[in-house]
């Protein structure tokens, strides 16, 4: 792994609110899900979350959150992602999503994971530079959060490089610069109920920025 991959993902590991690790040789294992902040939530359970108040008043969540425009997979969004005073332009789409099993994460420790009737998906975004500032270390992709309906954040489980199938930190990355046209693909978990519907949402917490939704699964 070339050094400054390395240096991304320490950084990533810094952010991080919580981390899953592997159960190894006789070491305790560590590691728990994080639940996105988010102040319109009315009610969670066991880390997850669990429907809101219906009605009414989830058709004004939906369109204060985004998800009455939520986007097809398919389609890109231009946004601008400040940092320290520099100001990047970014084309944003999700890249794949896929549905993954709970046998993936055999070896780890769930605890605290709801996964009764609960879904694990892996969720790629795309994050193109189209010009501005050129970070070393790109964290636009902690601005992302996911969400299965008005008011109902999702479940996201933090790992570290050591998760293949999703690595929070893309390892393709060119080392040096983030320069124009060079595209950032970090993968996130989150979890959501089987059948429904999985938004994934960018910039809900920027201020003065309109939140990016797309629906990607369901």
């Amino acid at each position: 792994m070339r050094t400054n991959t390395t240096a991304r993902a320490i950084a990533a590991a810094a952010v991080l609110t919580l981390a899953l690790t592997a159960c190894n040789n006789d070491e305790d294992p560590m590691g728990a899900p994080t639940t996105p902040s988010n102040e319109s939530s009315e009610s969670t359970t066991g880390e997850g979350t669990t429907g809101g108040a219906g009605g009414a008043g989830d058709a004004g969540a939906a369109e204060d959150e985004g998800l009455a425009q939520a986007m097809d997979p398919s389609e890109s969004a231009e946004a601008t992602f400040e940092d320290d005073g520099e100001s990047t332009k970014l084309e944003i789409k999700p890249e794949k999503t896929v549905k993954g099993s709970w046998d993936d994460f055999k070896g780890f420790d769930l605890k605290g994971v709801e996964t009764e009737g609960m879904v694990p998906y892996y969720v790629t975004m795309s994050f193109t530079s189209k010009g501005g500032a050129e970070p070393w270390i790109p964290t636009w992709g902690n601005e992302d959060d996911a969400l299965v309906g008005p008011n109902q954040p999702a479940q996201g489980i933090n790992m570290l490089d050591d998760f293949a199938k999703c690595p929070g930190v893309d390892p393709d990355v060119p080392s040096g610069k983030f320069k124009k046209g060079t595209t950032d693909r970090p993968c996130d978990i989150f979890v959501a109920p089987e059948g429904k519907p999985l938004y994934v949402r960018w910039g809900g917490d920027i201020e003065g920025q309109k939140p990016l939704v797309w629906k990607v699964a369901g």
